[in-house]
C-alpha cells in the first residue's frame, strides 16, 4: 500500500447544510452530488473531501454511530499570507464555522488560526509567512466569496503513543518518514494526497483548544483506492499484521466495487476500496 489519503470523509448530520458551508463558505468544488454522498475538491495535489450522513458512513464501517466528543482529527489548509488566513477564517464564520482559536503570529514565525465547522470538525488554517509587525488587519466583504488558495493541505491524527502508530504507517503501510519531533511525525505526500501526520493526542486537542474527550464512533473515515480486489485484501492483510485490525472484511460493494475496513492502533477507519 503506497502512501496516500484518497479521500477524507466526515460524517455530518445534515447533508445540504455541510455542502453549504463548504462550498459557499470555503469555496470548495463539488465534484460529485450523490445526494446523501457529495464529493469536494480542496485543491490541486490534496486529497477529495467527501460528506456523507453520519449514521450512513458508519453503516459502511460496521461499526455503532454513537459516539461524541474530540475525533482525533485535525485537517490543514496552508495558504501563502496572513491576509490570506484571515480571509478563509472570516468565510468560514460568515458561512457557520465557530472560532477556535483566532489567528496569531505563531512562535515559529508563521501566523495561525483554527475554527470548527458546523459539525465540529477541527480546520487549522496556517501561512509561513507571519504579518508585518504593523499591519490593519481587513477583512474580506460580507458578500464577496472566499477561496482556500491552498498551497498544500494535511490530514493530522491524534495519536496515544506516536513512536507506535510511526512503526504501524512507516513500516506497515509503507509511509516514508519525512519530520519526527517526538509528539510530532510527519510523512511524504505521493503528490497526489493531502499530506499525513501524527501528534499526540492530548496535544491535538490542545492546539485546537478543544477538550481530548471522546466517546464511540469518531465520525470520519479515510480512504484509499487500489487498483484491484486483490490489492485491497493485501492492504488489509499487511494493516492486520502491522499492528492494526480488520474492523470490516473486504467484500464486494452495492456500488460495484470491492472494499474492507481496518483501524489503525488508535482506532482511525480506513477504507481500502477497487472501483468495479
Amino acid at each position: 500500500m503506497t502512501q496516500q489519503v484518497s479521500t477524507i470523509t466526515l460524517g455530518v448530520s445534515d447533508i445540504t447544510e455541510a455542502k453549504r458551508f463548504y462550498v459557499e463558505g470555503l469555496g470548495c468544488p463539488v465534484l460529485n452530488d450523490a445526494g446523501e454522498f457529495v464529493a469536494l475538491g480542496l485543491g490541486e495535489g490534496s486529497s477529495t473531501l467527501a460528506l456523507y450522513r453520519r449514521e450512513a458512513l458508519a453503516e459502511d464501517a460496521g461499526v455503532s454511530a454513537d459516539g461524541d466528543g474530540f475525533p482525533g482529527l485535525m485537517l490543514s489548509y496552508i495558504v501563502e499570507t496572513a491576509d490570506d488566513v484571515d480571509a478563509v477564517i472570516a468565510g468560514a464564520v460568515r458561512a457557520g464555522a465557530k472560532v477556535a482559536k483566532p489567528a496569531k503570529r505563531a512562535v515559529w514565525g508563521g501566523y495561525t488560526g483554527h475554527f470548527t465547522d458546523p459539525d465540529g470538525f477541527l480546520w487549522k488554517v496556517s501561512s509561513n509567512n507571519g504579518p508585518a509587525l504593523l499591519r490593519r488587519r481587513t477583512a474580506p466583504p460580507a458578500d464577496e466569496a472566499v477561496t482556500m488558495r491552498a498551497k498544500e493541505t494535511a490530514v493530522t491524527l491524534g495519536a496515544q503513543d506516536v513512536k507506535q502508530t510511526q512503526q504501524f504507517y512507516a513500516e506497515g503501510l509503507g509511509f516514508p518518514v519525512n519530520k519526527a519531533y517526538g509528539k510530532f511525525v510527519s510523512f511524504t505526500s505521493d503528490g497526489a494526497s493531502s499530506f499525513l501526520s501524527l501528534y499526540r493526542w492530548d496535544a491535538l486537542a490542545d492546539d485546537g483548544a478543544l477538550s481530548p474527550d471522546t466517546r464511540g464512533f469518531r465520525g470520519f473515515t479515510l480512504s484509499r483506492v487500489v487498483a484491484s480486489a486483490d490489492e485491497v485484501d493485501a492492504a488489509l492483510a499487511e494493516a492486520a499484521r502491522s499492528g492494526g485490525t480488520v474492523s470490516k472484511p473486504a467484500a464486494e460493494a452495492a456500488w460495484g466495487g470491492y472494499s474492507g475496513y481496518f483501524t489503525d492502533p488508535d482506532g482511525v477507519l480506513w477504507k481500502v476500496a477497487a472501483r468495479g
